[in-house]
């Protein structure tokens, strides 16, 4: 069983991970076993020279593209994406660069363009709201390219808080069907205080792990701004705008 979850950042890849390793039993691949960035010639000489393990999974953010769905389909690997609504995802992609400010493998990275140039200001910063107006669409089209490819299986994050069962039972479902003690299991195992406390590295990546989360740092000129340039991807997403 090969699983390959492609989804934007801060969407609940690594629960979605955890779900899905535990569920079918196979090995959670860490960063060291894959291949670096989000390359797809990378990924495809990694795939052809054979270093897939037979059993695993692990997540990168690809963008969603033909070559790598056909790449996916002739080696037996199965493609999944997970959603989130996009104020949560926001927020989580602030905090997690705020985590990030002290963590020497980031120091080398370019601060100008991206979501790096976030570290160590207030969340209404203008450079905060830059990134929100400039730099975040490209997270929301890359989820937008994977909803509509139909070439994954898509999780949404609400669901998995609302309804774990029914929703791990339903991607498991289009992926290979599992007995429902492993669904079951899955989901006990993957609860966020046990998942922060089996991966000490995650503590950078998962801070509050609920949903709605968003009301409680965003303000006037955020939702403003989230109208104003997101509003398409926001309904092509499936969400409400505010």
């Amino acid at each position: 069983m090969k699983i390959l979850i492609v989804a934007p950042p801060k969407t609940g890849n690594s629960w979605l991970k955890c779900l899905l390793s535990t569920a079918y039993g196979i090995e959670w691949m860490t960063p060291d076993q894959a291949p670096p960035g989000a390359d797809f010639v990378t990924f495809r000489d990694w795939v052809e020279a054979g270093s897939f393990p037979a059993n695993g999974v692990y997540h990168r953010h690809y963008d969603y593209s033909p070559d790598l769905c056909d790449l996916a389909a002739h080696h037996g690997i199965h493609l999944a994406t997970i959603l989130r609504d996009p104020y949560d995802m926001f927020v989580s992609r602030y905090f997690f660069t705020q985590a990030q400010a002290d963590n020497e493998r980031r120091a080398d990275k370019p601060v100008e363009r991206g979501h790096d140039g976030m570290t160590g200001k207030p969340i209404d910063d203008p450079a905060v709201l830059e990134y929100l107006a400039d730099g975040f669409g490209a997270q929301l089209q890359k989820g937008i390219d994977w909803l509509q490819s139909g070439a994954s299986v898509v999780v949404r994050y609400e669901a998995l808080h609302a309804d774990p069962v029914a929703e791990l039972t339903r991607a498991a479902n289009e992926i290979e069907p599992v007995a429902p003690e492993r669904i079951t299991a899955a989901i006990e195992a993957c609860q966020a205080d046990t998942l922060l406390q089996r991966r000490k590295g995650l503590r950078r990546r998962i801070r509050s792990a609920t949903v709605g989360d968003w009301r409680n740092h965003l303000g006037p000129q955020h939702l403003a701004l989230f109208r104003v340039h997101h509003a398409d991807r926001i309904h092509a997403l499936g969400y409400e705008v505010h």
